[in-house]
C-alpha cells in the first residue's frame, strides 16, 4: 500500500520517503512503491486536517475514493497508520463475511505500507472537496460526539455508505457511495 501524502502533512509529520532513507526499510518500502505504483486499488492520498486542535488525518482511496478520517493521529503514531486503515476497514464492513476474509487476503498480500509525495490533482482534489463539505472542515465532526465520545466509526461508515461521490467517466458524471465501489473493486480483485 502507497500513501501519498500532501506537502503540508510530509512537513508536519515529519514523514522521510523512500527516496531519502538509507536503511534496509528503505529497500523494502522502495520495492513496494515500484510493484504497487498504478494500481489505484493500493494507492490512498492523505492529508492533515485539525479537529479539537488536535492533528488529524483523511486518507482517500485513488480507485474508489473510500475515505477514512484518523483522530489524533501524533507524529509518533504515523509508523501505525497502515493498521489504523485495516482496522476501519475491517469496522465498516464488519457485517459483510466476504468482505472480511477478502480484505484479511488484502492485508496479508500488501502488508507493507510506503509513503510518498502526493502530486496526483483528482485525489487533492477529493482530499479538500471531502473536507469542505462532509466534514465542514472539522465542524460535523461535533454532531458526532456522544458522551463526550468521538463517534469515529459512525463518521467513517456515514462518509463511505451515507455520501456520494462522484466521478466523470468519458464525459459522464457517475454517482456512488464510495464503500460500495471499494466492495466491488476488491470482489473483482480477487474472483
Amino acid at each position: 500500500m502507497i500513501i501519498y501524502a500532501t506537502k503540508q502533512t510530509i512537513e508536519i509529520y515529519k514523514i522521510v520517503l523512500p527516496q531519502d532513507m538509507h536503511s534496509p526499510i528503505r529497500e523494502m518500502e522502495l520495492a513496494t512503491e515500484q510493484k504497487e505504483n498504478g494500481d489505484r486499488l493500493l494507492e490512498w492520498g492523505a492529508k492533515l486536517f485539525y479537529f479539537d486542535r488536535r492533528k488529524c488525518l483523511q486518507v482517500v482511496n485513488f480507485a474508489s475514493k473510500l475515505t477514512l478520517f484518523l483522530f489524533d493521529v501524533k507524529v509518533d503514531d504515523l509508523a501505525g497508520v497502515g493498521n489504523a486503515i485495516a482496522q476501519y476497514l475491517l469496522d465498516i464492513y464488519s457485517n459483510n463475511a466476504t468482505m472480511t476474509k477478502l480484505l484479511k487476503r488484502f492485508f496479508d498480500d500488501y502488508p507493507v505500507v510506503a509513503f510518498d509525495r502526493l502530486t496526483d490533482r483528482r485525489t487533492i482534489a477529493t482530499l479538500n472537496h471531502t473536507q469542505l463539505t462532509f466534514a465542514d472542515d472539522g465542524y460535523r465532526f461535533f454532531d458526532f460526539i456522544d458522551n463526550n465520545v468521538l463517534q469515529t466509526r459512525k463518521i467513517n461508515k456515514k462518509v463511505n455508505f451515507d455520501w456520494i461521490f462522484t466521478e466523470k467517466i468519458d464525459g459522464k458524471t457517475d454517482y456512488f457511495y464510495s464503500g460500495e465501489k471499494f466492495e466491488q473493486l476488491l470482489k473483482e480483485r480477487y474472483k
